[in-house]
């Protein structure tokens, strides 16, 4: 295996592991035993597993932002976003690799990460609204929503939930494309 492949086969594992127990629950060991590789050499590739996990959250960051990018091209305003978004929660439900960015976010008690966090989402929250060309309140909205499906991925809200329990169905209930194209029409000063 070449020396970039190695290193694509050991992010793609940081990438799961840190999806699922995060900065602080992953340990360097669990990633190079995984890859076959010694926890030096993961050290020697990427300076630290704090390095190591800054790298996996931007690279998450930009295949997610790739994916809704992909999935609105032709679409403007508020059609752009809802086809983002229905492949935002398509992500979330056939990607588990886009569950690192929530584990990014409580890790961002670290410097480190907080700034590996700030850029990637403020380099997506910039690319989405220049693509969509909506008005900043609906990309507001937009954006907080996604959020809101990470939480309730995070917490296996679908599939742990009782089918009977209302506030799982309101959490999930799409929202009309006439909120959005109503927003719109807001100004900053409104909300």
């Amino acid at each position: 295996m070449s020396a970039a492949q190695r290193r694509a086969q050991i992010l793609d594992i940081a990438m799961l592991e840190f999806s699922r127990t995060g900065l602080f629950g992953t340990s360097a060991e669990v990633i190079a035993r995984a890859a076959g590789v010694t926890q030096p050499y993961i050290f020697r590739l990427f300076g630290s597993k704090t390095k190591l996990f800054t790298e996996c959250v931007r690279i998450s960051f930009a295949q997610s932002t790739a994916r809704m990018l992909d999935a609105a091209e032709g679409l403007s305003g508020v059609n752009a976003l809802i086809a983002m978004g229905n492949q935002y929660r398509s992500n979330l439900e056939n990607n588990p690799d886009v569950l690192i960015q929530t584990q990014a976010f409580a890790a961002c008690a670290h410097d480190e990460v907080r700034e590996a966090v700030r850029e990637a989402y403020g380099d997506q929250w910039r690319r989405l609204a220049e693509h969509a060309g909506v008005a900043p309140v609906q990309m507001k909205i937009y954006m907080a929503l996604g959020l809101l499906l990470n939480d309730l991925t995070m917490i296996d809200a679908r599939t742990s939930a009782s089918n009977d329990e209302q506030w799982v169905h309101d959490a999930y209930t799409v929202i009309d494309a006439s909120v959005y194209s109503a927003l719109g029409t807001l100004n900053s000063t409104e909300i």
